[in-house]
């Protein structure tokens, strides 16, 4: 009989081996298994998903590169994209109310994960966030305080939060596709280390502005302007695609004078023709701001927009 003190090292040796081998099958077996069908609903979303993914999951976004979700008509493929998928991506905070029914009807055993639901109510915003004439969906003005019932969705555009949720989005993906789980999360460790950058990236660039003070085209920037300690001074459409009324506007732009804005800023996704008469009324800039809700669809597109966005307000704002 072989002695204890040797027995118990053979022993170890096989349990070592017998793990490592486990170990070896978890992987090969990761490996080979079919990857996570993952949808998301815009392009910011997207950007962060595919990062965290990699190639460990198949993401796609169900709005086209070039679509809005305010103009945005539901299409019968969708649907099959819905049925297909095992978990969505969305904002939340109402911005895609549009799918609800979908969501419902067609795919009611779809993982929904929204992105709102993962960030303190404390850091959300609420519409309208401005002291101006308000503009309702009915057409008639009213002087208002915030009513504070409807959340601000633009929540992508401040990366602190993009960074909360990455971290939701790894978690998620992990629990639903364990095994390959650690791969998500270096990811998005790797992924977070940069949008870390970008954010001090911006921080340091706009600390300097001389000028601080903008009108956007819709009450979309108040979580680049909170994080960045801009002034977001007034919107020029409250409720997107409803015409401002005259009593609005004489408001907005007693506004602009008051406060010696600087520059009006348009959309790519909207006319600018308002924006631009307004400016040229008011012998001030015009530029274009990016929302980043439509665009390339890839990795990049979130760093790129932002930086693209930074370097439109030096350019706007930066001169004495």
């Amino acid at each position: 009989m072989m002695p204890v003190s040797q027995t118990l090292p053979a022993m170890r040796f096989w349990l070592w081996m017998w793990s490592a081998m486990g170990l070896g099958l978890q992987a090969v077996l990761g490996a080979d298994a079919p990857r996570l069908r993952v949808l998301t609903t815009i392009a910011p979303l997207y950007s962060w998903t595919v990062n965290v993914a990699g190639d460990a999951a198949q993401v796609e976004n169900l709005l086209p590169a070039d679509v809005g979700h305010h103009t945005y008509s539901f299409r019968p493929r969708d649907l099959r994209r819905l049925g297909n998928a095992q978990i969505l991506i969305a904002n939340g905070l109402g911005l895609e109310q549009w799918l609800e029914k979908a969501l419902a009807s067609s795919a009611p055993s779809l993982k929904v994960v929204r992105i709102g639901d993962a960030l303190r109510p404390d850091w959300i915003h609420t519409v309208p966030t401005l002291d101006l004439p308000h503009e309702h969906s009915d057409g008639h003005d009213h002087d208002h305080g915030h009513d504070g019932d409807q959340p601000n969705p633009h929540v992508w555009l401040d990366p602190r939060l993009a960074l909360r949720a990455v971290a939701e989005i790894a978690r998620v993906l992990g629990e639903s596709d364990p095994a390959r789980a650690e791969i998500y999360q270096r990811n998005a460790a790797a992924y977070s280390t940069r949008l870390r950058a970008l954010d001090a990236e911006i921080h340091g660039t706009l600390a300097s502005l001389p000028h601080r003070r903008l009108v956007t085209f819709h009450d979309a920037f108040p979580y680049f302007t909170r994080r960045y300690e801009l002034e977001l001074v007034g919107v020029i459409e409250e409720v997107p695609n409803v015409d401002p009324s005259p009593k609005y506007l004489a408001k907005l732009l007693e506004v602009i004078r008051r406060d010696q804005v600087k520059a009006i800023f348009t959309e790519p996704q909207f006319n600018p023709r308002l924006a631009r008469r307004l400016a040229a009324d008011l012998g001030i800039a015009c530029a274009e701001l990016d929302v980043l809700e439509t665009g390339r669809l890839a990795p990049e597109f979130y760093e790129q927009g932002m930086r693209r966005n930074t370097d439109t307000l030096v350019r706007t704002l930066g001169k004495p």
